[in-house]
C-alpha cells in the first residue's frame, strides 16, 4: 500500500512536470529590432518566454563582422533561432514581410553597431545625418505588437494634462534650476510660473490586466522664457519629460524630471514609440530614446504604479561636443 502511494505520488510529480515543461515550451519567444528607413535592422532585445535579455552585440567595438547570415553566430539570433522569418511592424498596422540580405556596419552617431540589411525602403534618407530615422519596428517570432496612441497636443485632453502636472513641472524646474553650482537662473521661481507651459508629445495606451485597468501615459512638455541680451537670441528653457501611470478609479502617479537648458536643446532627449506588447499579466512600451548626439532603444515594463525599464540598449553616440 505505502508503495502503490509512492508511485501513484511520483507519477503525479512527473505528470506535473511535462506539463509545466509543455508549458514552457509554448511560451512566447521573439526578438525585436529597430527597423530603419534605408531597410537596416539593429536588433536590441529577446523575450524568451520569462524574461528580457540581449543576445545580439550593442556594439561593433571588438565584434568582427560575420561576411553572410550563414556566418552570424546562432547565439547573436535570440531564442527563437535563425530560421524564424522577420516581419516588419509599421505604424497603421502594416506588416510587410523582410527578407534578409547580408550583416552590415550600421553607422549611428560617432559609432557603430552590427546590423542586417533587409529589403525595406522606407523613402529617402539624408546621407548627411549623424543617424537613420526609424520606421518601426522588425520582429522575429511569436508576439504581436499593439500601437501607443499619438495624441493631439491641441485637444482638451492635453490641457487637462497641462493641468495635473503643473504643480510637479514647478517643483522639478526648482531642482534642475537649483543643480547648477557657478550659475543662478535668471527668472525667480515665482517669474518662471507666469510663463505657460506647452506640451510637445503627448502618447498614451490603456491597458487591461490581472493587475487592473489602468493608462499609461508619457509626456514631453516645454516652458520657454524670453532671450536676454546675452542669450544671443537662443533663450533658456525648461524641458520636462516622463510617465502619468492611472489606475482606474485612483489618484495619478507623475514621475516626471526636468532639465534646464538653452533653446538648442542640448543635452535633451526625445522619445519615438515603437509599440506595446502584452505578455500573461505584464505590459511592455517599445521605444527609442534620441538626443542630437545619441540613441537608445529601450524596452520598459508599465504598471499601474510605476514604469521600469527592463532593456535598454544604446544604439550609437558621440562624445559631449563631438558634433557641435
Amino acid at each position: 500500500m505505502i508503495r502503490t502511494g509512492r508511485c501513484l505520488a511520483v507519477a503525479l510529480l512527473l505528470a506535473a512536470l511535462a506539463a509545466a515543461g509543455a508549458r514552457g515550451a509554448e511560451r512566447q519567444k521573439f526578438s525585436l529590432a529597430a527597423l530603419r528607413r534605408d531597410g537596416v535592422i539593429i536588433p536590441f532585445a529577446s523575450f524568451d518566454g520569462r524574461g528580457w535579455s540581449l543576445h545580439w552585440p550593442d556594439s561593433d567595438v571588438g565584434v568582427p563582422l560575420p561576411i553572410s547570415l550563414a556566418d552570424i553566430p546562432k547565439k547573436w539570433w535570440g531564442p527563437q533561432g535563425p530560421d524564424a522569418p522577420w516581419t516588419a511592424w509599421l505604424p497603421g498596422g502594416e506588416t510587410p514581410p523582410l527578407t534578409l540580405r547580408k550583416p552590415v556596419h550600421a553607422k549611428v552617431f560617432c559609432s557603430g553597431h552590427p546590423a542586417v540589411a533587409t529589403d525595406y525602403r522606407g523613402g529617402p534618407i539624408d546621407l548627411r545625418e549623424p543617424t537613420v530615422v526609424k520606421d518601426g519596428l522588425a520582429v522575429a517570432g511569436d508576439v504581436t505588437i499593439q500601437d501607443i496612441t499619438s495624441v493631439s497636443v491641441h485637444t482638451p485632453d492635453a490641457k487637462r494634462v497641462i493641468d495635473l502636472i503643473t504643480g510637479e513641472f514647478n517643483k522639478q524646474e526648482k531642482l534642475a534650476a537649483e543643480h547648477f553650482i557657478n550659475w543662478t537662473h535668471p527668472f525667480s521661481p515665482e517669474d518662471r510660473k507666469q510663463f505657460p507651459i506647452k506640451l510637445e508629445a503627448f502618447y498614451r495606451s490603456t491597458e487591461t490586466t490581472s493587475r487592473g485597468k489602468w493608462t499609461t501615459t508619457y509626456v514631453e512638455a516645454i516652458r520657454r522664457f524670453p532671450p536676454r541680451p546675452v542669450d544671443r537670441e537662443c533663450g533658456l528653457i525648461t524641458f520636462v519629460r516622463g510617465w502619468i501611470t492611472q489606475p482606474e478609479g485612483k489618484a495619478p502617479v507623475i514621475n516626471i524630471g526636468a532639465r534646464v537648458t538653452y533653446c538648442d536643446r542640448a543635452e535633451v532627449s526625445f522619445m519615438l514609440p515603437f509599440g506595446r506588447v502584452v505578455l500573461e499579466n505584464e505590459a511592455y512600451w517599445i521605444y527609442q530614446i534620441s538626443s542630437w548626439r545619441d540613441e537608445l532603444y529601450t524596452v520598459s515594463r508599465v504598471r499601474p504604479d510605476a514604469v521600469r525599464p527592463m532593456v535598454a540598449v544604446a544604439g550609437g553616440g558621440c562624445p559631449k561636443d563631438a558634433i557641435r
